[in-house]
């Protein structure tokens, strides 16, 4: 456990350093296997997103369905409802994804893998579909004997076609995050931090970001 002191001060530290604007970014995600002797895993995402009062900002329901096509890449796909909490009426949105993830390669005792993903977004009360890819890079480091891994990840947004909702064909988001992972009571955990740079298209300012992250998962 030694190891995970340096992480969880810079942890601390950048947390410490939040402004008003910054978010907790809270994920749920469980998964189920119909039986073990075929590949397909059903699964459930959720995310709940905080604002420093403790509103929720942001809500999200993501479920799918994956095919391992073998040990190092699972192919999967579903829909997403989001809705974003506003003063004025809610921002809502409905998309479907396709992805692929799938092992890299190992650096000793660091393991590196990716994920790719396509989005088709739909705008309530608006039309056009917004296209975009979804492009991540992540290392995972044990940090002791026990399962407590360091979990590093980089993902950027690009967007494919304009639509008049205000999705953009450029580079739209890129999110950088740090955390530690560990598994108790038959679920796994996560804490730790979340970097997103969102690029000001259209003459919007960019901005960035900086979120506490934390997670659960479960295998059913």
């Amino acid at each position: 456990m030694r190891h995970m002191f340096p992480v969880l001060l810079a942890f601390g530290a950048v947390c410490g350093a939040a402004s008003a604007e910054n978010q907790i970014w809270t994920n749920y995600e469980l998964k189920k296997k119909p039986a073990d002797s075929i590949p397909f895993e059903l699964t459930l995402n959720a995310e709940v997103r905080f604002d420093p009062d403790a509103d929720v900002s942001q809500f999200v329901l993501r479920p799918g369905i994956g095919y391992e096509v073998n040990d190092r890449l699972k192919v999967s796909g579903g829909y997403r409802y989001s809705e974003a909490i506003r003063s004025g009426p809610d921002q809502i949105e409905h998309r479907l994804w396709q992805q692929a993830g799938y092992d890299l390669f190992s650096l000793g005792e660091v393991e590196i893998a990716g994920r790719t993903r396509l989005e088709q977004r739909f705008r309530e009360g608006a039309d056009g579909t917004g296209w975009r890819l979804r492009q991540q890079i992540a290392l995972e480091y044990p940090l002791t004997t026990s399962g407590v891994k360091l979990a590093l990840s980089d993902e950027v947004i690009i967007g494919l076609n304009d639509t008049s909702w205000g999705s953009a064909s450029d580079l739209q988001e890129n999110r950088a995050r740090a955390t530690v992972k560990w598994k108790a009571a038959g679920a796994g955990w996560e804490v730790g931090y979340l970097n997103q740079y969102r690029n000001g298209t259209r003459g919007a300012d960019d901005e960035t970001n900086h979120h506490v992250f934390l997670g659960f998962s479960k295998d059913f």
